[in-house]
């Protein structure tokens, strides 16, 4: 008997050790890891660069107070300035306090300007956010939301790549747009590029916040540290997680001067957010994907496995409705809503995918340092999958 709350549908494998691509189970049974944590590991496991680093500091401080001047953080803070659009940075633990420090940074801000009213943010159907109430109450699917009544107002939801619908629900209150540029949890849905164009416009015209949630989709997945300079689309607002610290516990909110300013001391905070273990492990992640090549590799393996996953869709276009996503970051989309199966199946062949959406979504989402024959070995084991569940 568990004694672990059971809110997951976990797999009964035991898992102990992790390499590289690789993760192991009790028995020395070895898995081709296409989950890399829901997106995280993304250098794989136990990279010895990070490792070395952590173990470094380890001897040195664990945890300080962010009352105090924490040499780490302030380099990792200037190093994404200077990679980004933004000024500032918040650091956190995980992508769901970015959430919520987004919307209070979003809030604070028209609160300052002596807007009191402009505090409703429009989100998109289809979006997730987190878990905790206020995100389940900005977005989610009905699963998420169900038994947690009642959830916070302030959000209007619209449909995703509809312009129209966007401008007819801003009103005098409307103080953002918050959105992710790629939908993960919800189906692997990219939003249209033209669209986020015309909400970078609308968003400017109307003098509110743009936010973008790149928890899962940023940190090199699409072939650069963010997805918005590979679409051109700068928000004013960027939440970001999951790759950060490669498994380790890390997050941050990016954010323009003008909206930092609005948070003085008293009026937000973290206790482990920017502590000195992850922000050394932030650093080591970043000397490593700041590589030259790095992203080019990620990219040109992006295209290898996208390729290979399209012949799979032909191969079964009676079982597979649709290869769609991005980069390192794909949903399989099935006719009948037996994901799970196939998951399970694959797993049971040394292969690890995660499910989404229903149970019709498959999605691959390897580490970013996967190689062709990664690949080819994953596409062979999911190629029997498939065709063994229909």
């Amino acid at each position: 008997m568990s004694h672990i709350v059971n809110s997951y549908n976990r797999l009964k494998i035991p898992i102990i050790r992790g390499e590289g691509m690789y993760l192991f189970d009790q028995g020395g049974k070895k898995y081709l890891d296409f989950a890399a944590g829901i997106a995280t590991t993304s250098l794989g496991h136990c990279h010895p660069y990070i490792v070395e680093k952590l173990k470094e500091q380890l001897d040195s401080l664990w945890h300080c107070s962010n009352l105090l001047t924490i040499p780490q953080q302030a380099l990792l803070a200037e190093r994404l300035v200077s990679l980004t659009f933004a000024d500032k940075i918040f650091f956190y633990s995980s992508g769901l306090e970015a959430t919520e420090a987004a919307i209070k940074f979003i809030r604070r801000y028209f609160y300052i300007k002596g807007r009191k009213k402009r505090n409703r943010i429009i989100t998109i159907e289809g979006g997730f956010h987190g878990r905790s109430i206020a995100a389940i109450s900005a977005g989610g699917n009905e699963r998420s939301r169900e038994g947690f009544a009642p959830l916070l107002s302030g959000f209007d939801k619209v449909p995703k790549n509809n312009i129209q619908a966007l401008e007819e629900k801003i009103s005098d209150e409307t103080a953002a747009v918050f959105l992710e540029p790629i939908q993960s949890e919800g189906g692997v849905y990219s939003l249209d590029v033209e669209y986020l164009q015309q909400v970078r416009q609308v968003t400017k015209d109307q003098g509110i916040i743009l936010c973008f949630d790149e928890v899962q989709c940023g940190y090199g997945r699409i072939g650069s540290l963010f997805h918005y300079q590979n679409i051109g689309i700068e928000p004013d607002i960027l939440t970001c997680a999951k790759a950060m610290g490669n498994g380790f516990p890390i997050a941050a909110c990016l954010t323009k001067d003008y909206i930092a300013e609005a948070i003085t001391p008293g009026t937000h905070g973290s206790t482990y957010g920017g502590n000195p273990l992850a922000m050394t492990v932030g650093n080591a992640v970043l000397d490593i994907m700041l590589k030259e090549g790095f992203f080019t590799h990620v990219q040109k393996v992006s295209k290898y496995l996208r390729k290979k996953l399209l012949y799979l869709a032909e191969k079964f276009s009676k079982k597979v409705l649709e290869v769609r996503g991005e980069g390192l970051l794909i949903g399989i989309e099935l006719k009948s809503p037996i994901a799970d199966k196939i998951v399970d199946q694959c797993c049971s062949k040394g292969l690890m995918l995660t499910k989404i959406l229903n149970n019709r979504v498959i999605r691959v989402t390897p580490p970013l340092i996967v190689k062709n024959e990664h690949i080819d070995i994953a596409c062979d084991i999911l190629y029997d999958s498939i065709a063994s569940n229909f």
